[in-house]
């Protein structure tokens, strides 16, 4: 079995300052630096976001039709990062894609769906989880799975 650690985390709730996203940035900024590929996944009524990420990535556009979606995927270079950390908010203040997938030579590593409310690390070490654990919002659930 996978050592995985997936991480969901209650946006909904009141009580908790999760609008900073500051944990997601803290998780892409770490991962993204190990990944050579990138794929996003964007509900096919999420047009500015579609068409945003068609102008200012040079990523391969697929539709995913039985899903109703759209997946962006291709190598990950300077601009793409910088994209990432730069414009991942929306003029809500939410992350504008339903699910964002780190992946190095075809493996999958560092998943983040539902705009950053689930997120799921593969392989993390154990110095890696506390490090995780001390800058996810207090109310994260965390699921470890060996």
């Amino acid at each position: 079995m996978k050592n995985n650690l997936f991480i969901n985390i209650n946006l909904t709730e009141s009580n908790v300052d999760f609008q900073s996203y500051n944990y997601w940035f803290s998780l892409i900024d770490y991962f993204i630096t190990s990944a050579n590929f990138i794929e996003f996944h964007v509900w096919n009524e999420e047009v500015e976001t579609i068409e945003e990420l068609s102008l200012k990535t040079n990523l391969e556009k697929i539709d995913l039709h039985p899903m109703k979606m759209v997946c962006f995927q291709g190598d990950i270079n300077k601009k793409i990062i910088n994209f990432i950390l730069q414009e991942s908010l929306s003029q809500n203040g939410e992350i504008k894609w339903f699910s964002l997938f780190l992946k190095y030579n075809g493996n999958c590593f560092f998943e983040s769906s539902h705009w950053g409310s689930e997120i799921n690390i593969e392989n993390p070490s154990e110095k890696e989880i506390i490090m995780f654990k001390n800058f996810m919002p207090k109310n994260a659930i965390f699921h470890h799975f060996k």
